[in-house]
């Protein structure tokens, strides 16, 4: 009798180890995931803000283009996975249009412009990259055991993964 309630206390002693060591690895992970995102936040607020500043500069300079009103993206507080994808798209066009009006956009406020886009989009992509990182380690905690059993218990769902794209910009450099 004796060894058999050793056997229970000792499984039960390994169960509840197991369970606060998952506990604990998905508790360390949230508080990584929430700093990136909060990032995230922030820089896609930023990425806003001078895409339309870019857009009313262009104005200003009598380019004719259309681009959507990336102002919309602030206030539809749609979710980050989508704001994200749908501002990497405008960035992705308003650069190619830099591109194919590269002789009317090479004054000093464009320039500059374009400059903290750039660095805006670097620091994007680099709170992205730590995300997704943080986020396959969360998912892999969900598959493999011990905290694949812990997960039911503390009703986690795997997450997904941000598009994680990079648009190299040239500059071609002109003699003169």
């Amino acid at each position: 009798m004796i060894p058999i309630m050793i056997v229970v206390v000792v499984l039960a002693l390994i169960m509840a180890a197991l369970f606060f060591y998952s506990k604990q690895k998905f508790e360390d992970l949230e508080i990584q995931l929430d700093e990136a995102e909060k990032n995230m936040e922030i820089y896609l607020e930023k990425k806003i803000e001078l895409l339309d500043r870019f857009i009313k500069h262009m104005k200003k300079k009598r380019i004719k283009r259309e681009f959507p009103d990336v102002l919309t993206y602030k206030k539809e507080k749609m979710d980050q996975l989508k704001t994200h994808s749908e501002l990497f798209d405008i960035y992705t066009e308003v650069i190619q249009f830099v591109d194919e009006q590269e002789e009317k956009i090479n004054d000093e406020k464009s320039i500059s412009l374009l400059d903290q886009l750039s660095d805006n989009e670097d620091d994007l992509i680099a709170t992205i990259k730590y995300y997704n990182e943080k986020a396959t380690d969360f998912n892999y905690l969900c598959y493999h055991f011990p905290t694949s059993l812990m997960r039911h218990f503390l009703k986690y769902q795997t997450l997904e993964l941000y598009r994680n794209e990079r648009r190299e910009t040239f500059e071609i450099l002109k003699e003169k």
